[in-house]
């Protein structure tokens, strides 16, 4: 089985014109803390997506799926998915909506396992 950082990488290829290395700032399978950087990462096996803003404060939104942080990538990418594998959950769509941390400890502090 792929590793899920190379799942990510290889589906927002195939969806992005001249791939995923045009968008130097945007990062999978870790966390960048520098001004104007995003990407996903995964966090005690969650994944979570970021964007830090040119003040270098950064918003972090999840937990999510395999699928859903594929989905949840396009977010933050000029990319759209045709695809009915890779979309929200119901669930997902409302952790989407609602829940935006500032820290890795307000992440901890909130999602229970």
């Amino acid at each position: 089985m792929k590793n899920q950082k190379e799942e990510i990488r290889k589906v927002l290829n195939e969806n992005i014109d001249g791939g995923i290395e045009n968008y130097k700032d945007f990062h999978i399978g870790e966390f960048i803390e520098k001004p104007n950087q995003c990407g996903c990462f995964k966090r005690n096996e969650e994944w979570y997506i970021y964007q830090t803003d040119e003040k270098n404060y950064c918003t972090f939104c999840g937990p999510f799926s395999q699928k859903g942080i594929v989905y949840a990538c396009t977010m933050i990418l000029p990319v759209t998915i045709n695809s009915k594998v890779y979309r929200f959950t119901e669930t997902e769509f409302n952790v989407y909506l609602h829940n935006h941390f500032h820290s890795f400890e307000e992440i901890d502090k909130n999602i229970k396992k």
